[in-house]
């Protein structure tokens, strides 16, 4: 936190990965109940956002084109 004062902190987390494990179905990608108590935690102080980039494609794991 001392890092952090002083500055505008702005938090960007990916779902697929890296806040959930990764699945087939993306609809069954789900945080772990310590997972999303982090998040919070970490959302109390600084803006946060959480980004999911998967293709919609039932079973597609690779990242989408831009």
């Amino acid at each position: 936190m001392k890092a952090a004062k002083w500055k505008m902190m702005v938090v960007f987390l990916d779902y697929d990965g890296t806040l959930s494990l990764i699945v087939d179905d993306r609809d069954h990608a789900f945080m772990f109940d310590e997972m999303r108590a982090a998040v919070r935690k970490v959302a109390k102080y600084f803006p946060t956002t959480v980004r999911w980039q998967r293709c919609k494609q039932p079973g597609h794991t690779q990242r989408c084109k831009q």
